[in-house]
């Protein structure tokens, strides 16, 4: 049985990860597309309006909104930003099977016998609550 639980506790950590990557890469290229947006976003504001009527300024605004649109090292440091925040608020959101995973890897065989029925009650409780949508919001089904 302490095969089992383990094995148990393993596939629960690997479907975390799963979950987590996926997001943490989503969440990456949206962060990073929301801060090229907001950044481009201001430099055409300031190339558009001017407090004056030199060629010389408006030259400058122009040329630093166009190496604005051309720069990619903003979105090569943002991408890795957005990945450890969607990775991590993941994490979060999967705590219990997290932990009860990890308890069924690393625990004495009792504590991890446990935590793995622990996961199997979890596991059949997300089922039936998605599968048959228990625990949608009032009004919502009458919608469809």
């Amino acid at each position: 049985m302490g095969i089992i639980s383990r094995g148990i506790g393993l596939a629960a950590l690997g479907m975390v990860a799963y979950d987590a990557h996926y997001l943490g890469k989503v969440k990456s290229d949206l962060y990073a597309s929301e801060k090229d947006a907001s950044s481009t976003g201001y430099y055409l504001n300031n190339s558009m309006y001017s407090d004056s009527m030199s060629k010389v300024q408006e030259r400058v605004r122009t040329l630093s909104f166009t190496t604005e649109l051309d720069q990619m090292w903003k979105r090569f440091l943002n991408e890795p930003i957005g990945y450890i925040k969607g990775f991590t608020s993941m994490l979060v959101n999967h705590a219990i099977p997290f932990a009860l995973g990890v308890g069924a890897l690393l625990a004495p065989k009792t504590i991890s016998k446990v935590c793995a029925g622990g996961l199997g009650v979890y596991g059949a409780y997300q089922f039936l609550k998605n599968f048959f949508g228990w625990g949608t919001p009032p009004g919502l089904d009458k919608m469809m």
